[in-house]
């Protein structure tokens, strides 16, 4: 199974068959394109292969169904939608986008409604990589809190990292929460003591490759790196890199993500019905509110807000509770959920499309990941018929 998904190029990089099976059967490692990989050292026996088939985002991904008052053909089920931001100024500056998720874990962890959060942050050795973070107070919080647009297996020692806390709250990418809430089902150890999950719009991960071209390009010796951040000062900010002697290098945002990194993403990524946290709790994005002549959002520099989406009941409690203590500002309801069509087009365009790019797939390989159709299916009904055909067809031609 495994050999298939690589094959394929279905494997997500979350790390969690490290986990599951050990390294004495599967290590996850970088390989040659800068994206984490599983390596076989010994062959799964038909018991593993059958949870990796239930688990792995390179295989599945499935919610289970839930009520909730709100429910959207493209952006799904929820409980309340808004445009807020955090209370807390220094939140707000430091984070990507307004300070949703920051607010919000910091909110948890000094409520004690958990004991720590596992999360995302630069290495501290190498900075243009990333490692895993368990935060206990709100300064760890805001020390991680910022986009990292590179490769990340937040799941591969999870089991180990659980171990500490009796309680968490994990942030990770739609992918990893969906491999995190599958294998809840069968672990109970993750089911009792992740107590939420938490994710943010995900438009793919960029090779590692991406992140050390860019520093290559600018004359940059990567082992003389004090820090690499890539929003900072300002929203959506810049990518900026302080070398050891602290001068500061800076590119643009909208050069940074829409001409060098993101159009090096995974090919999972390409063919994902879930980069919106279908299975989180609580999701947030950016809430870009200022257009062009064609709609498109300017990426105009401003205060930073976030989208704040809760999908479960639990989340909800958190949202509101959250307001309610001043960690979070609404800023406006979000009443008409088109409006999240302008705020965010390139996930309109991959969920609206997905159902051409898994057709196309579908005729050269029948082990294509299986996600919940309510994620797409629905959805389809939004796509342009031009549009339709030019997925189909550019998928088709990249599909192995």
């Amino acid at each position: 199974m495994i050999e298939q998904i690589l094959k394929n190029n279905y494997c997500a990089g979350c790390g969690l068959c490290q986990s599951i099976f050990g390294t004495s059967k599967i290590s996850v490692e970088f390989d040659q394109l800068g994206f984490y990989r599983p390596k076989m050292n010994s062959k799964l026996d038909k018991k593993d292969e059958s949870l990796l088939s239930k688990v792995c985002p390179g295989r599945v991904v499935k919610k289970e169904k839930n009520l909730t008052p709100i429910k959207d053909t493209v952006w799904g089920d929820m409980f309340s939608c808004f445009v807020g931001s955090a209370k807390d100024e220094t939140i707000r500056t430091e984070a990507s986008s307004g300070g949703g998720i920051s607010s919000i874990l910091t909110y948890l962890l000094e409520t004690r409604k958990v004991s720590a959060v596992i999360h995302i942050g630069a290495s501290e050795k190498k900075p243009y990589l990333n490692e895993i973070k368990i935060s206990t107070n709100r300064i760890q919080v805001i020390e991680n809190a910022n986009s990292r647009y590179s490769p990340s297996s937040p799941l591969i020692n999870i089991l180990n990292d659980i171990k500490k806390y009796d309680s968490y709250a994990f942030v990770g990418k739609p992918c990893d929460i969906a491999a995190l809430r599958q294998f809840a089902k069968y672990n109970a150890e993750i089911n009792e003591k992740i107590k939420y999950y938490i994710t943010f719009f995900c438009a793919g991960v960029p090779s590692a490759n991406a992140t050390t071209d860019i520093i290559d390009a600018m004359d940059i010796n990567k082992d003389e790196l004090k820090s690499l951040h890539y929003r900072k000062d300002g929203w959506p900010g810049f990518l900026k890199i302080t070398d050891k002697n602290n001068q500061i290098h800076k590119l643009s945002y909208s050069l940074t993500w829409m001409k060098l990194l993101g159009p090096r993403v995974q090919f999972r990524c390409k063919i994902c019905a879930d980069g919106i946290g279908h299975l989180s709790d609580i999701v947030c994005s950016d809430a870009w509110e200022d257009y062009d002549h064609k709609g498109f959002p300017t990426f105009k520099d401003a205060p930073g807000k976030s989208l704040i989406v809760s999908r479960t009941q639990q989340g909800e409690q958190v949202v509101q509770e959250a307001l309610r203590q001043n960690y979070l500002i609404k800023h406006k309801t979000v009443e008409n959920l088109r409006e999240i069509d302008k705020m965010q087009p390139g996930q309109f365009s991959k969920k609206t499309s997905f159902l051409s790019r898994r057709l196309a797939i579908l005729i050269k390989n029948k082990n294509a990941p299986k996600f919940d159709s309510d994620f797409y299916l629905k959805a389809t009904l939004h796509s342009k018929p031009i549009d339709f055909i030019r997925n189909f067809y550019g998928t088709l031609k990249r599909v192995k």
